[in-house]
C-alpha cells in the first residue's frame, strides 16, 4: 500500500488512476483500514459483478489499462522486486 500511495502521488497529475478493491471484509473494517493507513486513492468493496468482469481469482492483482481503457497487463502478486517494473510500466502507459 505505501508504494501504491507513492506512485499515485507521483503520477496522478499525469493521468494515473489507482483503484483499490477490498474483498470479503466488512465495510467498517475497510473504512478503518483506509483511514489508519492514510490511503490516498479511491477504494471500493468488490462483489460478484466486479470480480467476474475483471476475472479476479486471487489477490493482490494489478491490472494495467491504457488511456483507451483497454487492458494491457495483468500481474498476480506483489513483491519488492516488482516495484521498478511496475513504475516503468506506468511510465510507458502514461506516454501513450
Amino acid at each position: 500500500v505505501p508504494f501504491l500511495m507513492k506512485l499515485y502521488d507521483q503520477y496522478k497529475e499525469k493521468g494515473l488512476e489507482i483503484i483499490g478493491l477490498a474483498l470479503g471484509a466488512p465495510p467498517d473494517m475497510v473504512s478503518l483500514f483506509i483511514e489508519e493507513k492514510g490511503i490516498n486513492y479511491p477504494n471500493f468493496l468488490a462483489e460478484g459483478d466486479v470480480l467476474s468482469t475483471y476475472s479476479v481469482k486471487a489477490v493482490p492483482l494489478n491490472v494495467f489499462f491504457g488511456k483507451d481503457s483497454s487492458e494491457r497487463k495483468r500481474e498476480l502478486g506483489y513483491n519488492e522486486e516488482k516495484k521498478n517494473e511496475m513504475q516503468e510500466e506506468i511510465k510507458r502507459l502514461l506516454k501513450e
